[in-house]
């Protein structure tokens, strides 16, 4: 059961998708959140057939479970990200050199995975990442640090404020990138693809603003180099994800639950729950089957 229409951010209630657009809820909408083709876009969403992909399987256990079992509507301004990477992605693929390959899918036993592109001559596996500037950040080894910055203009001029800087030389926030491509590799190599490389290019949503400057980049794309993860160890995790999803579904199908006892909430690195202020934000607002988690019920259901 995939995603079945859009939640209506101007509050006027559900729209179900009828050829891969929505139902006449949208078209008479007094104050569209997008037009048509945007609207079609966003409702093109992928079908569970039966074998998870790569993708789905580095993600929390609970969330894909919930995204393959019940019918859920989506905010279709959620989808802007995603559109802006697929069109992207297929720009590149248009134009790889030659020597490349590009968005070759491949599978084993478990999984399905789709690799962006490969470079036979110096065999290195690309993969293409479009984040936000925090997330890029993250990724490269920035760290937040808070400082006094005296004010140097307006009636304030003079006093002193807490700032939050970001440093480079920490720990680089890879570890889904680094699993997923290192699946891909290991895929890659049973179908006889050396790999000697992995890089991924990654490039500013938003472009290099002052936002991304105050998290400490100073330009719109950079490439990050993944290092190799033992493919024993790769492998023994996927399976070890691939088998409590199934168990997860086989549980749901055979006793009829919505949430199988196997099954655990999301910890807090995937919640994203970084913030005193905020907490939880993947869970809040990045989420689109919230609302059947009871983690999210218990906490933020209103």
């Amino acid at each position: 059961m995939p995603a079945i229409g859009f939640k209506c951010p101007n509050d006027m209630g559900f729209a179900y998708w009828k050829n891969d657009y929505a139902e006449q809820k949208c078209s008479h909408c007094p104050n569209p959140c997008m037009a048509r083709p945007a609207l079609q876009a966003a409702a093109q969403q992928r079908q569970w057939r039966g074998k998870p992909s790569v993708t789905q399987l580095i993600q929390p256990t609970l969330p894909t479970y919930l995204a393959i079992v019940k019918d859920y509507f989506i905010e279709p301004m959620s989808t802007i990200a995603s559109m802006i990477g697929t069109n992207s992605h297929q720009a590149f693929e248009n134009a790889q050199p030659n020597n490349w390959l590009a968005e070759v899918r491949l599978e084993d036993d478990i999984t399905s995975g789709q690799f962006d592109a490969y470079d036979t001559t110096t065999k290195t596996l690309w993969d293409w990442k479009f984040f936000g500037a925090f997330r890029i950040a993250k990724a490269l080894g920035y760290t937040p640090r808070w400082t006094k910055k005296v004010i140097t203009r307006g009636k304030n001029k003079g006093q002193e404020k807490w700032e939050q800087v970001f440093e480079y030389g920490g720990v680089r926030d890879i570890r889904e990138i680094a699993i997923q491509l290192n699946y891909y590799r290991y895929l890659m190599e049973k179908y006889g693809l050396e790999v000697k490389s992995i890089k991924v290019n990654m490039f500013i949503r938003g472009g290099l603003d002052a936002t991304a400057k105050r998290y400490g980049l100073t330009q719109p794309a950079y490439i990050v180099p993944i290092n190799f993860i033992s493919k024993q160890w790769v492998r023994k995790y996927m399976v070890m994800k691939y088998d409590a999803l199934m168990k997860a579904l086989e549980e749901h199908e055979r006793e009829h639950v919505d949430i199988p006892k196997s099954l655990s909430f999301c910890n807090r690195r995937d919640r994203w729950d970084t913030s005193k202020t905020y907490p939880d934000r993947k869970c809040r607002d990045w989420c689109n089957v919230h609302e059947f988690c009871p983690y999210w019920q218990a906490n933020y259901a209103q």
